[in-house]
């Protein structure tokens, strides 16, 4: 017996298609399923994955020491287990497998949400991981966060250099004064002593004495010199050093000659190698074909604007190397001599990652923006902030008209306690979805629409308001109300005419009971065998019709479950069956329920298991009591059903289309029944089947005494 419900088959799928990076999980974190998105982000194949532990088939990266993925993810799962509450982490570095490179793994960084979703007991049936993608964005942020770092750094950098550059600059001119007033008093002492030594060659030797001192003041000055430019040549170094940390190409373009140098660093964004010569015609053949006529016009409005010095031009490449087009951005000074420019300086930054954001941030939008539902966000007060073009096609309210209105306004005066009831689920974490109601135009006309809200939760898990998707269901509601309408009317006017040949059929077996003839008796028996079934059937479809416009009837009365499961099995084994039904454990309990109603479940249960078995096998049923319900059991030993087929097989009209089980004879509605007069009555009906192992139909009813009030009442 299974406590807490699965998600169906079709959840499943619906989630593996979402626009989503979705990754399903059971309670004990095994992988049910992943959406396809989330598979291409991941690398991997869903085969690779499901039923695997979210760990084994994610586990950290053995290579990065201080990896913690697997910790906080699972801890945020553990919270969610332990709450039972959505739970929005920080982004995660967490790397992936990469399939192409066993044992090797790729950066990855995520925005992952934990979400449970709850059966009807508020057991967690399993939990959705939404995991958004966000490694490109977060490598743009933090490139471009360092290039702006590096940016200032070598801003500074120039700074220093210029202020050295002046102080050098005066300390030359003060060492070039220095030695003008040297020269002007080497003259004067040149001239003095020739004077003096045509006076007195006893003067010489003082003159030599003079003459060594100011060559060793030449010397050092000379030495002081040569510093100063080593101490330049090294400032260049640096600069040069610092401007290629910044990982910003850098490149030279005079256009009286079309001399274009790159740098390293830019001839790398190109794709070109190192010794391959370049020029500015070259360049513009790698410029996208139709990005060239706007660089053409930025570039020539830069040569005629000598007011403004700079430029700043984003556009596209194809790469020398592969042709791969890349998004660049070009800026630097223009400089101008006699009114023309006569030299571009700047700096190419390769930003194809962030354009690639920008773009899909822009498909979003367009998602958004051309959705045949009406998608609409609110405030926690109920106040409209968004509209989108359907919300306007189907309630004919413009969005200039809706946002900052509340949702009130599309709500009929006799829905409004829906809102409060909403509002009280989202609040709390859960996401409301397929609820069906009616809403209000701005004509006045009431609409059919299914309504799914999700809260909209900031980076620390708050909510700040909520996501709505409204599909207008009106043409479906009507068709279905018109089906219906239909199958209660022939099957009404059919019921007439059956009860008619009943009847006969029922004088006949009287009249020809004693008939020499066995064929007679024979033949009649399984007449009105057909016309039971046919009635039963008829019966089934007006059920159908009163289960859906809500005028089905739930008479309750105390009855000993066990004793309407005895009289069950006695009036099957009346008809002659080829099997043996054996009545296993059943305990007294007594329930409040419809007892003609509970008699069909069983039944049309008892009736499957004899028609899908062997002839000649066994078919058991048996009854238990627990957690104030009793529980009732009918096991066959017969073909089995698939789990795609389980998923289903309460679904009106199912029919299971393996053979041979989809040659037996029957419209699906059998199962169906059964299920809303078991949901009529609070109690749960599933099944558990293998192919080949045979099946087991499980349902549930509260014992009496603690009966609930529901909608048959």
């Amino acid at each position: 017996m299974a406590e807490t419900k699965r998600p169906s088959r079709d959840t499943l799928s619906a989630l593996e298609t979402a626009p989503n990076m979705y990754l399903i999980l059971s309670p004990d974190l095994y992988i049910l399923t992943a959406s396809d998105l989330y598979l291409q982000a991941t690398k991997t194949t869903r085969d690779a994955i499901i039923g695997k532990h979210i760990f084994e088939a994610f586990p950290d990266n053995p290579d990065l020491p201080d990896a913690d993925g697997v910790q906080n993810i699972n801890a945020s799962l553990q919270a969610v287990l332990r709450t039972k509450k959505p739970d929005q982490m920080p982004i995660q570095r967490y790397d992936v497998p990469d399939t192409e490179n066993p044992g090797k793994f790729i950066r990855r960084y995520w925005d992952p949400c934990h979400s449970p979703v709850l059966d009807s007991e508020g057991n967690i049936s399993y939990i959705i991981q939404l995991a958004t993608n966000v490694t490109d964005k977060i490598l743009a942020e933090r490139a471009l966060h360092q290039s702006h770092l590096e940016n200032l750094e070598t801003t500074e950098q120039v700074r220093a250099l210029n202020a050295e550059l002046l102080a050098t600059n005066v300390e030359l001119r003060e060492t070039q004064h220095q030695l003008n007033l040297l020269n002007g008093q080497l003259e004067g002492r040149v001239a003095k002593r020739t004077d003096e030594l045509r006076q007195a060659v006893e003067e010489q030797a003082a003159i030599n004495e003079e003459m060594e001192a100011t060559n060793e003041e030449l010397i050092a000055t000379q030495q002081h010199l040569e510093h100063i430019n080593r101490e330049l040549t090294a400032e260049e170094s640096r600069f040069r050093m610092a401007v290629e940390s910044t990982g910003l190409g850098t490149w030279d373009y005079i256009p009286a000659t079309g001399e274009l140098q790159w740098s390293k660093e830019c001839r790398m964004i190109f794709g070109l190698d190192n010794d391959q010569p370049m020029d500015f015609e070259t360049y513009t053949r790698h410029i996208f074909p139709e990005d060239r006529e706007f660089v053409a016009s930025r570039i020539n409005s830069s040569l005629q604007s000598e007011s403004s010095g700079r430029y700043e031009i984003t556009h596209r490449i194809m790469r020398f190397d592969n042709k791969e087009v890349r998004w660049v951005k070009a800026q630097g000074t223009v400089q101008f001599q006699a009114g023309k420019a006569s030299r571009f300086l700047g700096t190419a930054l390769d930003i194809t990652e962030l354009k690639q954001v920008e773009e899909k941030s822009g498909r979003l939008a367009a998602i958004v923006a051309t959705s045949n539902d009406a998608i609409i966000s609110k405030t926690l007060e109920s106040v409209i902030t968004s509209w989108n073009d359907s919300a306007e096609r189907m309630f004919g309210y413009t969005s200039a008209e809706m946002i900052g209105e509340t949702i009130y306004k599309l709500i009929p005066a006799d829905r409004q306690d829906e809102e409060p009831m909403i509002l009280e689920r989202l609040k709390a974490g859960d996401r409301v979805e397929h609820f069906e109601t009616k809403r209000q135009t701005k004509d006045g006309r009431l609409i059919d629409v299914s309504l799914t809200i999700s809260p909209i939760q900031d980076s620390r898990g708050n909510i700040t308001g909520f996501s709505k998707i409204a599909r207008d269901i009106s043409e479906r509601k009507q068709n279905e109300l018109r089906k219906n309408d239909f199958i209660a009317m022939v099957s009404h006017e059919i019921k007439t005419p059956l009860t008619s040949m009943s009847a006969i059929l029922q004088m006949l077996q009287r009249k020809f009971a004693e008939s020499e003839d066995v064929m007679v008796p024979q033949l009649l028996d399984r007449a009105n065998l057909q016309v039971k079934k046919m009635t039963t059937m008829i019966n089934g479809f007006l059920n159908i019709s009163r289960l859906e416009s809500g005028k089905i009837q739930i008479n309750r009365q105390a009855f000993n479950i066990c004793e309407l499961i005895k009289e069950v099995v006695a009036e099957i084994n009346l008809t002659g069956i080829n099997h043996i039904i054996n009545i296993r454990e059943c305990e007294d309990a007594v329930v409040m329920a419809d007892r003609e109603k509970i008699d069909s479940v069983l039944s049309n249960l008892l009736g499957n298991a004899i028609k899908y078995s062997p002839k000649g096998s066994e078919v058991t049923i048996d009854c238990y009591k627990q957690d104030s319900y009793t529980y009732i059991r009918v096991s066959d030993r017969g073909l089995g059903i698939s789990e795609a087929d389980c998923a289903h097989i309460f679904d009106r009209y199912y029919r299971v289309e393996s053979d041979p089980i989809s040659q037996a004879s029957g419209f699906g509605i059998g199962l169906y029944l059964s299920a809303e007069i078991v949901h009529h009555h609070n109690g749960k009906i599933w099944v558990e089947s293998e192919i080949g192992k045979g099946a087991q139909f499980y349902f549930s009813l509260p014992l009496e005494e603690i009966r609930k009030p529901d909608v048959g009442d």
